[in-house]
This record gives C-alpha cells, sequence and structure tokens, in this order.
C-alpha cells in the first residue's frame, strides 16, 4: 500500500514538473563603463593622456583660449575705420517761416519739401577718403504772386575724392596702426601657445605628483604591513619566553607610527586625486589608474637649441615690430595736415521727378571742384609727446627681446642639467632601496633566530620605508624636469596642436 502512494506521489510531481514553462536563458548582459568605488568613471591616465586632456578640455585651456579670442576687438577696432559707412536720410519739411515782406508778398507763404539724401563713404589705408553721394529734393509751393513754379524737384548727385599729401602721406600712418594691430595679434596667438604648454606643464606635475602621492600611500600601507607581521612575531616568542623585555612594546609603538603615517598619505593622495580631476575636469568621484612604464627613460639626445625660434622670442619681436610700426604712425601724424581735395557734382532741376533725373543723367549741370585743406594743431605739443613715448616703448620692447633670449638659453641649459641630475639621483635612489630592502631581509631573518637586537630591524626597517619614499619622489621628479626641459624648446606641445583649440 506504502508502495502504490510512493508510486502516486511521483508521477503526479512529474506531471505538475512537465505543465510547468521552461525558464528563458537569461539576456547577456549590455557593457557597462567600469565605475570606481567613489561612484564614478575608472580613468586610466598616461603621462600623453594627461596632456591630451589637459589641452582638449581642461578648465585653464579653456580660460586661455576665451581671454586670446578676446584680444582680437582692438584689431578688428582698427580695422573698423575703413568699412564702407552708408548714410541715407529721409524726411518731410513743412515751411512757413516769417519773411521780410514786400508790397507784393503775402505773409502765409507755405513751402512743402520732401527730401532724400544718399552717401556712401569709404577711407583706405592710401590716405584716401572716397564718398559718392545723391539727393533729391521735391518742393511744393503756396505763394502769392510767384513767378517759380508751384512744383519742382531738384536732384544733385556726385563724388569727393580727398588725399592725403603731408600728414599721414598716401597712408603711411594708416597702413602703420593696422600692421602694428595685426603684429600685436599675431604676438598674443603666440603667447597663447606657450600659455597652453603652460597649462599642460602644470597637468603633468600634477599627474607625477599624485603618482608620487599614490606610491608613498602604497608604500606606508606595505611598511604597516611589515611591522604588523614584526608584532605578530614578538608575540609568538613573548608566547614561549623568548622576547626580550621591552620589544613588544617597542614593536608595537612603531606600528601606530606606520598607522599615522597611512592616515598623513592617505590625506595627501586624495588631495592629489582632486586636484588632477580639478585640472583635467573630469567627472566628479572618478578613479585614478596610472599607466606608467616600469622602467625610467635614459636622458634623450636633443639637437643644440636655436632661441629666435622659440615661440617667446618669437612674439616678442613681434611686439618690437608693433613697436616700431606705431612709432612711424606717430613720426607721420606729427605733420600738418594737408589734403588735395577733389568733387565732380552734376544735377538737375525741372517741374517733374522725371524731367529732373533726365537733366541730371544727361551732366549739362556739372559743379567741379579742386583744392586743398591745411590743418595744423599746436600749443599743447602732443604730437611730439606721442613719438617720445612710441620711442620708448620701442626701446623697452627691444630690451624685453633681448631678456628673453637670454632667459631662454639659461632657461634649456638648467632644465638640461637638471634631467641629467635628477636621472642620476633615481638611479642611485634605486639601489639605496635595494641595497635598504635586502638589509631588512638578513635582519629579519637573524632577528627570528635571536641574533639581531630588535632596535636594528626597527631602525632598518624605517629606512627602507624612507628608500622607499625618496625612490619615488626621485622618479617624480625626473619625469617632471623631463618636461620642463621640453617645455623650455616648445616642443611639450607643438604650435598645430594649440590652434587647433581655438573654438
Amino acid at each position: 500500500m506504502v508502495k502504490k502512494w510512493i508510486i502516486l506521489l511521483s508521477t503526479t510531481i512529474s506531471m505538475a514538473a512537465g505543465a510547468q514553462p521552461q525558464p528563458k536563458p537569461n539576456p547577456a548582459p549590455a557593457p557597462q563603463v567600469p565605475v570606481g568605488a567613489a561612484g564614478g568613471p575608472v580613468v586610466t591616465l598616461s603621462q600623453k593622456k594627461v596632456a591630451e586632456l589637459a589641452l582638449s578640455q581642461g578648465l585653464k585651456t579653456k580660460q586661455v583660449n576665451l581671454t586670446f579670442q578676446q584680444q582680437k576687438l582692438p584689431l578688428v577696432e582698427k580695422l573698423a575705420a575703413y568699412d564702407w559707412t552708408l548714410d541715407i536720410a529721409s524726411g518731410y519739411q513743412l515751411d512757413k517761416q516769417a519773411s521780410l515782406l514786400t508790397s507784393q508778398d503775402k505773409p502765409d507763404n507755405r513751402y512743402d519739401r520732401y527730401q532724400t539724401t544718399l552717401g556712401l563713404t569709404k577711407n583706405f589705408t592710401s590716405g584716401t577718403s572716397f564718398k559718392v553721394e545723391g539727393s533729391r529734393l521735391s518742393q511744393r509751393q503756396d505763394v502769392a504772386n510767384s513767378t517759380a513754379p508751384d512744383e519742382q524737384t531738384l536732384d544733385k548727385a556726385g563724388i569727393a575724392l580727398e588725399q592725403a599729401l603731408l600728414g599721414n602721406f598716401f597712408g603711411v600712418a594708416d597702413r602703420a596702426i593696422v600692421n602694428g594691430a595685426e603684429l600685436t595679434y599675431e604676438a598674443q596667438e603666440v603667447e597663447r601657445a606657450n600659455q597652453l604648454e603652460d597649462v599642460v606643464l602644470e597637468a603633468i606635475r600634477q599627474f607625477w605628483t599624485t603618482y608620487v602621492a599614490q606610491e608613498n600611500f602604497k608604500e606606508s600601507v606595505a611598511s604597516r604591513d611589515r611591522y604588523k607581521k614584526l608584532v605578530d612575531s614578538v608575540k609568538r616568542k613573548s608566547s614561549v619566553g623568548y622576547a626580550n623585555p621591552g620589544e613588544l612594546s617597542q614593536a608595537q609603538a612603531e606600528f601606530e607610527v606606520r598607522e599615522q603615517t597611512v592616515k598623513a598619505t592617505s590625506t595627501n593622495y586624495l588631495a592629489a586625486i582632486e586636484n588632477l580631476i580639478y585640472l583635467l575636469d573630469l567627472p566628479a568621484g572618478s578613479e585614478i589608474k596610472f599607466d606608467v612604464a616600469a622602467e625610467l627613460p635614459s636622458v634623450p639626445k636633443l639637437a643644440s637649441l636655436k632661441s629666435e625660434e622659440l615661440r617667446s622670442i618669437r612674439a616678442q619681436k613681434l611686439r618690437v615690430k608693433a613697436a616700431d610700426e606705431e612709432l612711424s604712425a606717430n613720426k607721420s601724424n606729427s605733420y600738418p595736415t594737408l589734403n588735395l581735395v577733389a568733387q565732380a557734382y552734376t544735377s538737375g532741376v525741372d517741374e517733374s521727378a522725371e524731367g529732373s533725373y533726365s537733366e541730371l543723367m544727361s551732366g549739362d549741370k556739372p559743379l567741379y571742384y579742386v583744392g586743398l585743406r591745411f590743418n595744423y594743431y599746436f600749443g599743447s605739443d602732443v604730437q611730439n609727446e606721442r613719438i617720445i613715448a612710441s620711442k620708448l616703448k620701442k626701446d623697452a620692447a627691444e630690451i624685453t627681446l633681448r631678456q628673453n633670449t637670454m632667459n631662454a638659453t639659461d632657461s634649456e641649459a638648467q632644465a638640461a642639467r637638471r634631467v641629467q641630475a635628477f636621472y642620476t639621483i633615481a638611479q642611485s635612489a634605486e639601489k639605496a632601496r635595494n641595497y635598504r630592502e635586502k638589509a631588512v631581509n638578513e635582519l629579519t631573518r637573524t632577528f627570528n633566530q635571536g641574533r639581531t637586537d630588535i632596535s636594528v630591524l626597527i631602525e632598518a626597517m624605517n629606512k627602507f620605508f624612507t628608500s622607499e619614499v625618496t625612490y619615488s619622489q626621485a622618479v617624480g621628479d625626473y619625469q617632471t624636469s623631463l618636461n620642463e626641459w621640453a617645455a623650455t624648446r616648445d616642443e611639450l606641445i607643438p604650435d598645430d596642436s594649440t590652434k587647433a583649440n581655438v573654438n
């Protein structure tokens, strides 16, 4: 009977299981961006990647570019003096003014006038002013005993030309002013490239500062772990009565010191990470991973520096030329103004607008004028003072050029010496670290054998930690000095890459 119930129960369970729908396979999860512990994305940074991010999206890069774009306004304002100017005026005039009366006049004369004028003016850098103008005056009058037609139209059109002959002789001053503005703008563009290079260099410095802070934090944790093992070892020796008096307390005290060091280096590391995230404008909470080669690159052999090709020298040369153009403009403008004036006009008048226009186009009523116009300002001697100020400005620019040339050569030589020195220091620091590590391993072994005092081991462990920190700092100093050397040679970022970032 029991066997039958078991068979029946198993059959029911099998039928129920067969009636249930089969589970569908889970779809493959969509790929996700790695997320760090702080909730932000995981960003892997190399030195090259840092330079690219600083140049493409860094906040300071944006500030430099926005400031540079504002520098174009002074140039455009100088060029605006040579824009075409269109002047149109149209209006209605009601004239019922009182006038001296004669025996035949009435005091209520009325004139209705419609007048339209059009002028097109342009100045040229040749010291030439050109104007084309035309006008139409339509008049309707209500005048008693007047012999003139009640309705008339007067059309006038012509050109006026004015050429500078003495002051601003054929546009010498005008061209100098425009050239000076263009040279100044070009100098600012070159200087912008240097400013962007400084931004990139700052980001690279922060990259290596952060990397060193990370390595120091790791070494602090490793040093704490070594002391934790030492404390455990001394406790085991104490439990069997082999530990000397004070050994456990010394080990525990040093462990607490390492706990403090871990907290301090952790704070420094987090602060450095936040500064790097700010400079590169990365998402808040980003987790940074460093892509750094294990081996130090050797000191590169570079060609001799040509200081005249450096951006700072080129920019200052442009400023010297701009100052020279300003001096030329002020010298030319210091002379009295003597201009040649030439005008040619034609006119037409008729009772109808069509007749007036036809007479205008026929050219039967011309008006010509040729003459000279002279202007001279005196009293304040401002023209001479402008020349003196321009001369002083040019002299100051030339002195700055000489200083920049000497500083560029000295800076490059000093940067090269720092690179060589830091490379030697880094190599020596690596050897010292290896020796310290070997000493710690040997003293740990002899301490466990009871042949070494714990104070000697503690001193060796502390010196080993110091050597690790020194080596990390030496690596950062060497890598930073390489980039500083490249910056003194304008090789950190090329000119083309800076031009692409003006958006």
